[in-house]
């Protein structure tokens, strides 16, 4: 299980590798998180309750990483673990997650730079090798 950040000119685009989709999903938060702040100094005293729903894989992975980022920018709460399970239900996805972390403090978890928002542009979810491939481009 990974995430590193790609080449690019002005933006955050992120790709995770991981055993199954529900780690992948919980690697993007992560990863997500940590474009923003220093998610390693993160402590875990708080947990909260996330959903997100999508018609594919694409559109869930947008909607889940809508809800971190709310959750982040909105709400103020720096999160560094996700538990998360996805469901598929007739045509549509289900994410629902157990995410811990603590309030937003800027300097304690070293403020890095603003996420604008989350794009589909770039997206994908694959299988790689029996792996899964999360790729995802991040407004800065």
């Amino acid at each position: 299980m990974s995430y590193r950040m790609l080449e690019h000119m002005t933006d955050a685009l992120v790709e995770v590798e991981a055993d199954t989709l529900e780690e992948a999903f919980a690697l993007a938060a992560r990863a997500l998180v940590d474009v923003m702040v220093d998610v390693n100094r993160v402590e875990e005293s708080l947990e909260i309750t996330l959903q997100a729903d999508g018609h594919d894989l694409e559109s869930l992975l947008y909607n889940w990483l809508e809800q971190v980022m709310i959750a982040l920018v909105s709400d103020h709460i720096a999160m560094s673990r996700f538990d998360l399970s996805i469901e598929k239900s007739n045509d549509s996805y289900i994410l629902k997650a157990k995410a811990y972390g603590e309030s937003l403090d800027l300097e304690k978890h070293n403020y890095k730079v603003e996420i604008k928002g989350v794009t589909y542009h770039m997206m994908s979810v694959e299988k790689v090798d029996g792996r899964c491939r999360l790729r995802f481009l991040l407004d800065l």
